[in-house]
């Protein structure tokens, strides 16, 4: 097949931090010690309108793209049935799959309100394709994207990042783990340890190719062979109700085994649009007309200070208007 004829599903994780029946179904589990406080943010749960941009802009820039897929705990992003009564995408374009889907056969360990056990059990979506593209709620294409972004020609995925010794992670990593057994300080998890501990489980050596926020390609059947041929791993990494140190990326690690297996083209950071706090808002702003930068991430727009939110988004509104739905405008 060639890269034109292509198609990758893209699959959102999302959550409705307000929906007062998660709230109550998380409650229970609030209770336990030694949660870490990063892992339970209220920002880490809420949600302005930053699944709406993300998917608006997979389907004005990813033409490529099969489904979109939204990964929930029996939640509806509200305005996401507008894209198709208003005829901007195909009725089967955009699929809500539940938790219960992607944990069918592990059960047990549901409900979860972590991430990482979220993003680990992905490739049990119903009818995935082989490749796919997974990315945050808060994610979007910022310009028009390509096959080749994301394959290369002889069939190998595309990696972007830099190579990165561990030392100083394992000396940081230690540290906090002797705070935490002598003084009961609460480990929290960091995304950039859980990428070398996705490393660790399949590729020696004191260095891993650490990732940035960008939308990752992700080989299905890679994934989800080695997680099923180590059912104790599997298990231990998605028992966890809220993320945890101990907790691996599982992008990492199944980019580690297609380095191991020479199935990997690795490139350079990109630049990206990345809305971080109020004085990243002008910059982000005027990024968003520049097609050189691929991918932008709006973090905690919900903190944002009000006259900044409205700045972001109205600018977003403008840029994604032909493939917003009306009544999201209007309400916005």
């Amino acid at each position: 097949m060639s890269q034109s004829d292509q198609k990758f599903d893209l699959v959102l994780t999302w959550v409705d931090g307000d929906d007062p029946v998660l709230n109550k179904k998380r409650a229970p589990y609030l209770q336990q010690d030694d949660i870490p406080s990063n892992a339970i943010s209220p920002t880490r749960f809420n949600s302005v309108n930053e699944i709406y941009y993300n998917v608006a802009s997979i389907l004005k820039y990813v033409p490529f793209c099969r489904h979109i897929y939204i990964v929930t705990d029996g939640q509806k992003p509200k305005f996401i049935d507008d894209f198709v009564t208003e005829g901007i995408c195909d009725k089967d374009k955009i699929q809500i799959i539940d938790h219960k889907q992607i944990f069918d056969g592990y059960e047990q360990y549901l409900p979860t309100f972590n991430s990482l056990s979220i993003e680990t059990m992905l490739w049990n979506i119903p009818g995935l394709t082989d490749y796919f593209i997974s990315l945050d709620d808060d994610f979007f294409f910022n310009s028009p994207a390509q096959v080749s972004d994301f394959i290369d020609s002889n069939g190998n995925i595309i990696i972007r990042g830099h190579w990165r010794k561990k030392t100083i992670l394992k000396t940081k990593l230690k540290y906090r783990t002797f705070l935490h057994d002598v003084f009961n300080k609460t480990l929290q998890p960091k995304y950039t340890t859980a990428q070398m501990l996705g490393a660790e489980q399949v590729y020696a050596g004191n260095k891993f190719f650490e990732i940035h926020h960008y939308p990752h390609i992700n080989d299905k059947q890679t994934i989800k062979s080695y997680l099923l041929d180590n059912p104790k791993l599997l298990k231990n990494q998605i028992k966890h109700k809220f993320r945890d140190i101990n907790q691996f990326d599982p992008v990492s690690l199944m980019n580690h085994i297609k380095i191991k297996q020479n199935q990997a083209t690795l490139l350079p950071n990109l630049n990206l649009n990345y809305l971080k706090n109020d004085s990243s808002v002008p910059q982000f702003l005027q990024d968003l007309s520049d097609p050189s930068i691929k991918y932008g991430c709006i973090q905690s727009m919900d903190q944002l200070d009000p006259s900044l939110f409205d700045q972001v988004s109205e600018a977003m509104n403008k840029k994604l208007e032909s493939h917003l739905p009306s009544a999201l405008l209007a309400n916005s």
